[in-house]
């Protein structure tokens, strides 16, 4: 039994080094693209692939903890965690974020509106921060901090990101 406990604590482990590397590669990426995006740089067409395959990682790697920590906490514990259940809202944010983007984000740029894409961005990018703390933040789980306080938390840092970015595009710092 204990041989298990350690094989799932080396799974884990493992899962969340390979999430780790993924969220690091689309990062980068992502900097790269708003850097773009307020012509700070020039845009490179290879970054939607490498962002699109960090992304691929990030959801398989993300699937990988999630199950495992359903076989070392079981189903009933592990879901009952707001810190989950708040990473997963922000996944789900990040991902519509993303969608939009490409969808609505992309065609206003393309027509040199560069506002929908910076309102976008800036969502998307508390997204990729948010959840980096939580995965950072195994203190708070499990009751020690409640789910509204945690989308609060998130609230704060999308509002924070709306002006953050507004302010490097009027001053391109």
């Amino acid at each position: 039994m204990n041989d298990t406990k350690e094989i799932i604590g080396l799974l884990i482990t493992l899962a969340a080094l390979w999430h780790v590397i993924g969220f690091a590669f689309g990062l980068v990426y992502v900097n790269f693209s708003i850097k773009s995006l307020l012509n700070i740089i020039p845009y490179d067409r290879q970054w939607s692939r490498i962002l699109r395959t960090a992304d691929l990682h990030l959801w398989l790697s993300g699937f990988a903890l999630i199950g495992l920590g359903f076989v070392q906490k079981g189903i009933g514990e592990y879901i009952s965690n707001s810190k989950l259940l708040c990473k997963i809202t922000v996944v789900v944010v990040w991902f519509l974020s993303t969608q939009l983007m490409r969808r609505v984000g992309i065609p206003h740029l393309k027509n040199g509106n560069i506002n929908p894409m910076m309102q976008l961005s800036a969502i998307n990018i508390s997204c990729w921060i948010y959840g980096a703390f939580l995965g950072c933040a195994k203190p708070l789980a499990y009751g020690a901090v409640s789910y509204p306080v945690f989308l609060l938390g998130f609230a704060v840092l999308v509002a924070f990101s709306f002006f953050g970015l507004h302010y490097i595009k009027k001053y391109k710092c």
